[in-house]
């Protein structure tokens, strides 16, 4: 039944669409864009809405990984836990922005990639260096990688009205409804999102545990989520604009446990609420740009495990997470070559458990910053010192220390001419740790020490060749990170109860390279390659009469590569993905019990575009993930799936 209700809506929305006024129309005028360069000149990955439509992932944690310098624990696949590091640096220093916002969460620390979809995302950059844009908040700013994502419906509309219809079909029992709308016009515009999504998950599975081989049905991996949104935006006056915007997600979810222990009887379960309500006042004044903006999460989390072995029988565990966040920035030119940039930003959060008191913490988070940078023909200069200070409040216990850090960072940037550039930063950052790594009962550590992170990076970029119809590029960088009391999480009975330790000093050595080609030949031809590879030597160094000692920190691969091909006419063509990643360890202590086996996946798409008219184009999809059915796992005993498929069928009004 569900399946011919989304047939009526797709007719309904795209009779309104095809019913548009043709003199209004007529009027449009459609600007042609140069070919999708990926990236190599500058030190940020930057990600296109063409990009994305391409790879077709799952959710933002299986783009990220194909990215250089970027390690993604997956805990399962579809619907499952990701979480990110960058250039061997833990996930909590990896700011997340959103549309100008800052995603806080001080109960996890981080964001679940896995639960970020990219339907409505039209840009992704991760940043890796600084950046003066006033629509970056202070949070981002001071931290040591950041991903920055901007949707579509808050963009205003190129024509008065602008909608996306999106279904999906897969394994697993895979089903995905979208649908994205805006209207308006630069002065006033508005627009919604909204996405269902579900699987049973049960994929088989294969795992040598030893010298045994177990395999079965992955059960109780079952997800239904669903994200939801409203944004508007008014421009009373030029060069002055007011953004408001709601999002809402909910997620209800099995938690499967590990493979090695496996139980086909699991019923763990866990749901997630998300809201948040933003808005932001941007202007400008003569030269003089400034922003202030103000966002508010409530985030709520509940478990259950109805066999737990205990007094009452079951365990129930339930949390609330709350957070303000208010901030300003400003950036003021000084003259031809100088110009200044400053913000601060106070983030308040707290946590409160209904059924287990042990704590109760609060935090209070002032973030300062401020800016320099000189821009001139063939150089370009940063200099910035930010300054951070938590305040810890526990009104059930023992609280965490406060703590205060500066935090410097200095990037140059030298162009050789113009196709050769030399790019240089060292930069600071800290985190504290999370409250669940700091208080919870089977997660917290109360004796848990801040990380603190110094990078140093050496980066070149060579435009080999940019006409027209072509274009060569090639990015390196070598880079150094030394990071103390690194914190370490890792997965025990299953992805709600965790180890967390400290493993004191961890070294990081590594480099990436990148090499980006397209060209457009023929009438209708066109073809890109880009390939990547990144070596990270990441080592223990906290004790050196540890068996760990100078050996691999847990879950860090020596060697990722990452290829994709795509060769297109008249809009339908075929694309090839390759990934790779070295082998890895469970745990510091390098040996064959920690070892987690190397891996090769590849995926295969058919796509095909139909432009009706103007405006209005039809997409189809079909991709072939894990072609050569491997069984692999990027964490101990957690299997991702097999050989699997997507069908996807887009409609767009825009």
């Amino acid at each position: 039944m569900k399946y011919y209700l989304v047939a009526l809506v797709f007719w309904i929305v795209s009779y309104s669409a095809f019913s548009q006024d043709e003199k209004q129309l007529e009027e449009l005028n459609i600007i042609a864009t140069k070919l999708n360069k990926y990236y190599v000149d500058s030190i940020n990955v930057y990600i296109s809405r063409k990009d994305i439509e391409a790879l077709q992932p799952d959710d933002l944690g299986e783009l990220l990984k194909k990215l250089p310098g970027v390690n993604v624990k997956s805990y399962g696949g579809l619907g499952g836990l990701k979480t990110v590091s960058i250039r061997g640096l833990s996930g909590q220093h990896t700011s997340f922005v959103v549309d100008g916002f800052s995603q806080t969460n001080a109960q996890t620390g981080q964001i679940n990639m896995g639960q970020v979809q990219l339907d409505n995302i039209e840009s992704i950059v991760v940043q890796r260096g600084g950046t003066s844009e006033l629509k970056i908040p202070t949070i981002a700013q001071l931290s040591g990688n950041a991903i920055v994502l901007e949707s579509f419906q808050a963009k205003a509309p190129t024509i008065p009205f602008q909608q996306k219809l999106i279904t999906k079909f897969g394994s697993f029992g895979q089903n995905d409804y979208t649908y994205i709308g805006k209207t308006g016009k630069e002065k006033l515009f508005g627009g919604i999102y909204f996405k269902y999504r579900s699987a049973n998950g049960e994929y088989p599975f294969k795992y040598m545990n030893y010298k045994t081989q177990l395999s079965g049905i992955r059960k109780n991996n079952d997800f239904t989520d669903i994200n939801s949104g409203f944004n508007l935006s008014y421009q009373p006056v030029k060069n002055h604009t007011i953004n408001f915007q709601i999002q809402y997600s909910e997620t209800h979810q099995g938690v499967p446990g590990a493979v090695v222990l496996y139980n086909d009887l699991a019923k763990q379960r866990l749901n997630t609420t998300n809201l948040q309500i933003k808005a932001d006042y941007n202007g400008k004044v003569k030269a003089i740009g400034y922003r202030f903006y103000y966002s508010f999460m409530n985030d709520s989390l509940h478990y259950n495990d109805p066999d737990y072995l205990n007094i009452t029988g079951e365990l129930i565990a339930s949390y609330r997470n709350k957070s303000h966040d208010a901030g300003f920035s400003m950036g003021i030119p000084l003259g031809k070559y100088f110009q200044f940039n400053t913000g601060v930003q106070e983030i308040i959060s707290n946590l409160h458990s209904v059924e287990s008191l042990n704590a109760s913490p609060a935090r209070f988070h002032f973030l300062s910053f401020a800016k320099t940078s000189f821009h001139a023909k063939k150089w370009n200069a940063v200099a910035q010192i930010g300054l951070q200070n938590i305040a810890e409040i526990n009104r059930n216990g023992e609280k965490a220390p406060n703590r205060t850090r500066v935090n410097p960072f200095v990037e140059v940037r030298y162009h050789v001419h113009k196709n050769i550039s030399l790019i240089a930063f060292y930069r600071n950052s800290f985190r504290m740790p999370n409250f669940s790594e700091l208080y919870y009962n089977n997660i917290g550590n109360n004796n848990l020490k801040p990380e603190d992170a110094h990078q140093i990076n050496l980066t070149t970029s060579y435009t080999i060749v940019d006409k027209n119809n072509i274009y060569l590029g090639l990015q390196a960088s070598g880079y150094y990170q030394h990071v103390d009391n690194l914190i370490l999480a890792i997965p025990t009975k299953n992805l709600f109860v965790w180890s967390i330790q400290n493993i004191g000093k961890n070294e990081v050595k590594g480099a990436d390279a990148i090499l980006s080609f397209s060209w457009s030949f023929g009438k209708h031809w066109s073809t890109q390659l880009t390939a990547n590879y990144t070596f990270q030597q990441s080592l223990d160094l906290s004790d050196k009469n540890s068996p760990s000692y100078k050996q691999q920190v847990a879950y860090n691969p020596l060697h990722i590569v990452n290829g994709d091909f795509s060769i297109s006419y008249r809009g339908i063509g075929i694309r090839y993905s390759n990934f790779y990643s070295s082998e890895r360890y469970a745990l510091n202590q390098n040996i064959p019990a920690n070892r987690i086996d190397g891996f090769w996946i590849s995926d295969l798409t058919l796509f095909s575009k139909f432009n009706i008219d103007k405006h209005n184009s039809v997409r189809f999809q079909f991709t072939i993930k894990n072609i050569s059915d491997a069984s692999y796992a990027y964490v101990k005993s957690f299997i991702m799936p097999g050989r699997h498929y997507l069908f996807t069928f887009v409609y767009e009004f825009i």
